[in-house]
């Protein structure tokens, strides 16, 4: 099944999210996840590099989502056209802005794309199919957006809504982390994933830890980032630092006591 299919199916999907845009990442530390995030709006990846991740994922049997920095037609429809299944695209706050977004993600007659690269006709030629595929996630990142997340979640082709928790609370006057930004938001995230059932698109969040994805699963979110591989090496490094650190006081404590008696 492809990645829309098992959306559309209701399965709860995990992905891994590549803010480093390394294709080895995909293919050493990303098996066994349902999707990847490939992340080109606060990275400065290039169009080579963006498609050298593509091809990986596709070589991972993992479907790859890029998340954009605009909502140019022309360049949403360049990424497409590396072959990727699909967009996310961030500060969505109108249902017109959805409607432009999503008229260039799908062929004629569902939109308006252009046709004519080379990768998505040799993955599938067949445009019908890719129309069938392509998912389209919308950002809802400030208090507009979340008075119009229904109507931008109702628009035909928008797949699902995704909170942007921390853009959010920062545009509330909310002081933040990565790791309470839900929290700060609370009423958002409950009105957003009722939108989406309203509307029948999946809801999808970013979670950095264990339980922060857990309770989102519960509360019916089914298209889930499991945090940027960047969030964990800091984790990961900043848990081996703090267990050096704890030894090394201990070591040199029991230097300080000296000898035990005979």
């Amino acid at each position: 099944m492809h990645l829309k299919q098992r959306i559309d199916a209701g399965h709860c999907l995990i992905g891994a999210g590549l803010y480093t845009n390394c294709p080895e990442v995909i293919e050493y530390c990303a098996k066994g996840m349902d999707w990847i995030w490939w992340e080109t709006q606060h990275t400065h990846v290039d169009w080579q590099g963006t498609i050298q991740g593509v091809r990986a994922a596709y070589g991972a049997g993992i479907p790859l989502l890029i998340r954009s920095w605009t909502h140019d037609g022309a360049t949403l429809e360049r990424m497409l056209d590396t072959g990727a299944e699909g967009i996310i695209v961030p500060m969505v706050n109108t249902k017109e802005e959805a409607e432009s977004i999503v008229s260039r993600c799908f062929y004629p007659p569902l939109g308006n794309r252009s046709f004519g690269a080379t990768r998505p006709e040799i993955i599938e030629a067949d445009l019908d199919e890719w129309n069938k595929r392509i998912v389209t996630i919308m950002q809802i990142e400030t208090p507009q957006a979340v008075e119009n997340a229904e109507a931008i979640a109702a628009v035909p082709g928008v797949t699902g809504l995704l909170l942007g928790a921390r853009d959010l609370a920062l545009r509330l006057g909310k002081s933040t982390t990565q790791y309470n930004a839900e929290e700060q938001v609370a009423s958002a995230v409950s009105h957003l994933l009722e939108a989406c059932k309203r509307t029948g698109k999946v809801a999808a969040a970013v979670s950095l830890t264990p339980t922060a994805l857990c309770a989102r699963i519960a509360e019916g979110y089914r298209l889930i980032c499991a945090g940027m591989d960047l969030d964990h090496l800091q984790e990961s490094y900043s848990r081996m630092t703090k267990a050096a650190q704890e030894m090394l006081t201990e070591m040199s404590a029991n230097d300080a006591e000296g000898p035990n008696p005979v």
